[in-house]
């Protein structure tokens, strides 16, 4: 059976969308964001800047930071292994949340 070989641009995408760095950032930052949290700061939100790839002023559109890779020529939007990465923390997370801030109202 014969495959063809990706294109040039589906390599790119593939590259620019196995953002491993990027997660390691946010795991790392979000571990030091609950250490704050139970160490007594007042957090009360948090974003991950940026969620689509955006204009940066000073380096144009060569720097590529957001969550979802974006196709300038179609502006189709593909999720990063990073945005399916922090939906999963989202998802898995989300009920310490409530129990933590659950427990932060009875205290009162």
């Amino acid at each position: 059976m014969w495959y063809s070989t990706l294109d040039l641009h589906e390599q790119r995408v593939n590259e620019l969308t196995d953002d491993v760095k990027r997660i390691e950032y946010h795991s790392k930052y979000l571990a030091y964001l609950a250490k704050s949290i139970r160490e007594g700061a007042d957090v009360r939100g948090y974003f991950a800047w940026s969620f689509l790839d955006s204009y940066e002023w000073l380096k144009g559109y060569k720097v590529r930071f957001g969550l979802h890779y974006v196709d300038r020529q179609t502006l189709i939007r593909t999720p990063k292994l990073s945005a399916r990465w922090y939906k999963n923390f989202l998802i898995n997370n989300t009920h310490l949340a409530h129990k933590e801030t659950s427990t932060l109202y009875t205290l009162s």
